[in-house]
């Protein structure tokens, strides 16, 4: 079944378009508590575009897309990257659902992607990130969060432009907001915390923590 959320544009909206499905690993194809990300990135996207007409995006770990849309909604040259065919063959049914278009899709395990996209001296003006607490990459590589987050946020970190944003997203339950905080440490403009769902009722079902920040944007 399919479902839209509408992205704030400026004073208008944007209906991206998420096609969920039952699955055997008990994802339906969105993290809702992802919409405020989204958010983020289309106002961080269209404040870049002032002195950048297209913004150049990669959303790593990036799962069915959800940044990868509000990214390119927003106006970005986006680059989505998951080391699961599956999920990007899902990301690709999302944008042709949102009426997008010109994701560049990558099937490679991150840390080698972004090792090489430091090599090859290459910038972005925005790079998400929600890194599982563990994983596999296209050649069997392991990912282990707590071992390897250090490492892939000091290669991260050179891939940045002088004017970008940056959100870090985990789930690891031993992963609080104070670790994401000293993982960005130095950042003017950063902000910690975490991710929920509201209940009907008022509960906040937390389900995350995430740190964001952006310069000169």
């Amino acid at each position: 079944w399919n479902i839209q959320y509408p992205l704030p544009m400026g004073k208008d909206t944007v209906p991206l378009t998420f096609r969920l499905a039952l699955t055997a690993f008990k994802h339906v194809g969105i993290f809702p508590e992802q919409a405020v990300n989204w958010d983020y990135i289309a106002t961080k996207v269209q404040s870049l575009k002032s002195h950048t007409p297209s913004p150049k995006v990669l959303n790593l770990f990036a799962y069915t897309g959800g940044a990868s849309l509000a990214a390119k909604a927003a106006g970005a040259d986006i680059t989505h990257l998951d080391s699961v065919k599956q999920v990007v063959s899902w990301s690709r049914d999302n944008m042709d659902l949102s009426n997008l278009d010109n994701i560049r899709w990558i099937v490679e395990d991150a840390m080698t992607f972004v090792e090489r996209e430091v090599k090859r001296g290459k910038k972005y003006n925005g790079i998400m990130l929600v890194p599982p607490a563990y994983g596999h990459g296209t050649d069997g590589q392991k990912w282990k969060l707590e071992d390897m987050i250090n490492e892939m946020m000091f290669l991260v970190n050179k891939l940045l432009d002088e004017k970008c944003f940056l959100i870090l997203n985990t789930y690891s339950l031993g992963f609080s907001s104070l670790i994401i905080e000293n993982l960005l440490k130095g950042e003017k403009d950063l902000h910690t915390g975490e991710l929920y769902l509201q209940s009907k009722t008022g509960m906040k079902l937390p389900l995350g923590v995430f740190g964001r920040f952006g310069r000169g944007c």
